[in-house]
């Protein structure tokens, strides 16, 4: 190909490594759809467009300015919209978040292997952990060949079991929608009541999680192709998010107060599709788990060297002792807090950083003509 041209399967790489990153444990269960967009009934289509929008604004933005800078690593783009000291502040704050995020990984993944399949405490922590390790242990690309197969391998169920299930209760759908409008059942809700509020809280949630990620990849690849797959990306996910919600309200009745939504919905088809359902939640997990153990260990090492790799092995295992042994929910309720605000804050950064881009680009084109 020439230097213009455009790679399909490099486009469809970067969108499947998206998804897999975007789509945890909390999208595969279907509990996060249920409390940020099912839950608001007939306005659940406003909590999918506004955390769309903001997804593919921040996303955009990382990728084109880490294209931009040439950013060999991807914790940069904070200096880059930030300055020196506030971006050095969120560069290591990001980092530290994201490594936590991956001890929350490793301890979902235990209670699923205990709760799903019986297994010993420790077991499924374990076969995640190691499975994490391997797979960022060879670096980015490494880790984005793994993904690209993950990510889509989970959407394609997840909208099998939603679809299915919302074709079946497709008679109930308008009366589940007068069910949640009426709050007859008392379901958590994220934003209390506001679907803006609940849109924006959920689009900002991975703000921190994209940026070092994105900007990498954008700095290392053509930006056309990221963009494309990030778009791709944004469709088969809030696509998915649409018709997860048909299916929830649709049988609102039997999912509205269950831990996991989605083995209700997948027993109604057939109950074996609860036990594939348990492998998929399992994937969730790790596809997200990858990329937030590889955020944390590039901020303290360069991709690739042996120094890398040892720090790998030696996160990973510190955070699969921490995920079994300490109990931490009250201060990762603090830093989950405090990444939903510090993210809002990065995005005020961002916007000023593209307006004053987009001013001297255009001050530059009217000057030359």
């Amino acid at each position: 190909m020439g230097n213009g041209s455009i790679s399909i399967r490099k486009i469809l790489g970067f969108c499947a490594a998206c998804i897999a990153f975007y789509i945890g444990a909390g999208f595969a269960t279907m509990q996060e759809v249920m409390q940020y967009e099912a839950s608001y009934g007939s306005q659940f289509w406003v909590v999918i467009l506004v955390a769309a929008a903001i997804y593919v604004y921040t996303n955009w933005s990382f990728t084109a300015n880490g294209n931009r800078e040439k950013l060999s690593r991807g914790g940069d783009i904070y200096t880059v919209y930030c300055g020196k000291w506030i971006g050095r502040f969120f560069d290591y704050f990001s980092a530290f978040f994201c490594y936590m995020c991956f001890i929350v990984m490793c301890g979902g993944a235990n209670s699923t292997a205990m709760e799903q399949w019986h297994l010993p405490n420790g077991v499924g922590a374990i076969i995640l952990a190691v499975a994490a390790i391997v797979t960022v242990f060879f670096g980015l690309n490494s880790m984005l060949r793994v993904l690209k197969w993950v990510g889509p391998a989970i959407i394609i169920l997840i909208l099998f079991i939603a679809g299915v299930t919302a074709v079946i209760g497709w008679e109930n759908f308008s009366e589940g929608l007068k069910v949640v409008d009426s709050h007859q059942y008392k379901i958590v809700q994220v934003g209390e009541g506001n679907p803006f509020a609940s849109g924006a809280s959920y689009g900002g949630f991975v703000i921190l999680w994209f940026a070092a990620f994105l900007a990498e990849i954008g700095g290392k690849n053509k930006v056309k192709e990221v963009y494309l797959g990030m778009l791709l990306s944004t469709v088969a996910i809030f696509g998915a998010a649409a018709i997860c919600c048909v299916s929830l309200i649709a049988n609102i009745h039997t999912t509205w107060n269950v831990g996991i939504p989605a083995l209700v919905l997948a027993n109604q088809i057939h109950p074996l599709f609860a036990g594939i359902f348990a492998i998929i939640i399992y994937l969730g997990i790790f596809s997200s788990a990858c990329p937030l153990l590889w955020t944390g260990i590039r901020k303290v090492s360069v991709d690739g060297t042996t120094q890398y790799k040892a720090i790998t092995i030696i996160g990973g295992l510190l955070g699969l002792t921490v995920s079994c042994l300490v109990p931490y929910k009250g201060v990762l309720n603090i830093i989950y807090g405090l990444n939903g605000y510090l993210g809002f804050i990065l995005v005020a950064f961002m916007i000023v950083k593209d307006i004053r881009s987009y001013w001297r680009k255009a001050s530059l084109k009217k000057s030359k003509d």
